[in-house]
């Protein structure tokens, strides 16, 4: 297959599976040859922050002279960015030849087995898993999709684990409780294998403790075993001072805003000093910082336009809505910022509306394009203006009010689509 029939390949497999299981992944891996062994891994998992702390991590280990790879999703601009290896997207050729080789292990599955299917994850993971053994990185990041335990990026051992946040999201496969939503999270802990996490709830808390008890790891948390102080922003992006056992790093700059993000970075920062420790690899508080300082992550109030002045941010469940919300204010003060969202709709689209809707600011709503997952216009809570596509609200925006702030969110899909046109890229997405 070449670059394209790839891509559209790997988007006609089904979304999701009837059961969390993971015999499909573990089948599919073994008709590849295990690619997931014999390898070195961080695993990240979380409600909100775990592309940047992934991101995070892999900057700092790059820094310091590791090969890394790193896989993330969604994509934003191209499909290549969710497998990275030292922050390139794979090649096109490469990406074609890890699905090619991937499909025909599905095709040999099929062959004894008409029945066996696998997700489109579930191929995308197996694909990056086989790419980063073929490249040979020394250590590969790994975010989860979807809350962790039966997640199909599960099946690795890796060295550290790290939980980033937990908060309301993905309840109808998760559940529907903070315990619940923390239990598939905290699924990625391993016996004897550290974890690594944010600021959580106590709910949360208690059910990574009792996890972390029955594995015999150890467990770093923000908050108690180390800590980032409040940022200070600067130009786009913020310095901020962390501290743990080893002593203070003071005035850390890392080219991201959100009130959030130096809390972020300080999970990142842990966890990479806890892989450079368990690997007997030297890591030194200067190439931290190099690390962090080049940690730009696209789509997470990301600035595309200084004037006017746009802004992009994918929060997509209500504690990411929370956090933008504070950092808007951050920002901008009492200035009046027009917010154009768009939300899918198997997300808690009625909070999180009604939490930018109680805001100073200007909300508009858009449909997140291209997918079928988004919320029709007519289904969004009455009396807030509405727009049948995103370029009219924009366009009204940039009319009327350019001289305001403009934040468009809701769905890292929606934000994808805004910077692919409004950037010069574009790539059908088949949500």
């Amino acid at each position: 297959m070449d670059y394209q029939t790839s891509v559209t390949y790997i988007h006609s497999q089904p979304r999701l599976a009837k059961d969390g299981s993971l015999e499909r992944i573990d089948a599919l891996l073994a008709a590849l040859d295990h690619p997931e062994h014999g390898q070195r891994y961080v695993h990240v998992t979380g409600t909100n922050g775990k592309g940047s702390v992934a991101n995070g991590i892999a900057h700092i280990l790059e820094a310091s002279g590791l090969s890394v790879g790193l896989f993330t999703s969604p994509f934003i601009m191209r499909f290549n960015e969710r497998i990275m290896i030292d922050h390139q997207p794979l090649l096109d050729a490469r990406l074609a030849q890890a699905a090619t080789i991937t499909r025909n292990a599905l095709e040999n599955l099929q062959a004894q087995n008409a029945d066996f299917v696998v997700t489109e994850f579930e191929f995308i993971t197996a694909m990056a898993l086989w790419a980063f053994r073929q490249a040979a990185v020394d250590v590969a990041v790994i975010e989860v999709g979807i809350g962790g335990k039966e997640d199909s990026t599960n099946v690795i051992m890796p060295k550290v684990a790290v939980i980033t946040s937990v908060g309301m999201d993905h309840q109808a496969l998760l559940g529907n409780t903070l315990t619940s939503i923390a239990t598939h999270k905290a699924g990625i802990i391993k016996p004897q294998v550290p974890v690594v996490t944010g600021v959580l709830p106590e709910a949360a808390q208690a059910v990574v403790a009792a996890r972390v008890q029955a594995t015999g790891s150890t467990w770093w948390q923000s908050g108690r075993d180390f800590s980032a102080g409040a940022g200070h922003v600067f130009d786009w992006g913020q310095r901020f001072d962390y501290q743990d056992a080893d002593g203070k790093m003071p005035a850390v700059e890392v080219p991201l805003v959100g009130t959030f993000q130096p809390g972020n970075m300080a999970v990142a920062i842990r966890a990479a000093k806890a892989y450079a420790t368990l690997s007997d690899w030297p890591l030194t508080p200067r190439e931290i910082r190099k690390g962090l300082a080049k940690s730009v992550w696209p789509g997470r109030m990301e600035k595309i336009s200084a004037d006017p002045l746009i802004i992009l941010d994918g929060a997509h469940n209500p504690q990411g809505i929370q956090a933008l919300i504070t950092t808007m204010t951050q920002l901008f003060g009492a200035q009046t910022v027009t917010v154009i969202a768009g939300v899918l709709k198997d997300k808690d689209v009625t909070t999180m509306v009604d939490a930018l809707g109680r805001g100073r600011h200007r909300l508009w709503l858009v449909p997140v394009p291209d997918t079928p997952r988004a919320t029709a216009v007519q289904d969004y809570p009455a009396g807030i203006r509405h727009f049948d596509q995103w370029q009219q609200a924009l366009a009204t925006h940039l009319q009327n009010h350019a001289d305001e702030p403009l934040v468009i969110t809701g769905s890292l899909y929606l934000v994808a689509a805004v910077r692919q046109a409004l950037c010069g890229q574009e790539e059908d997405h088949d949500r």
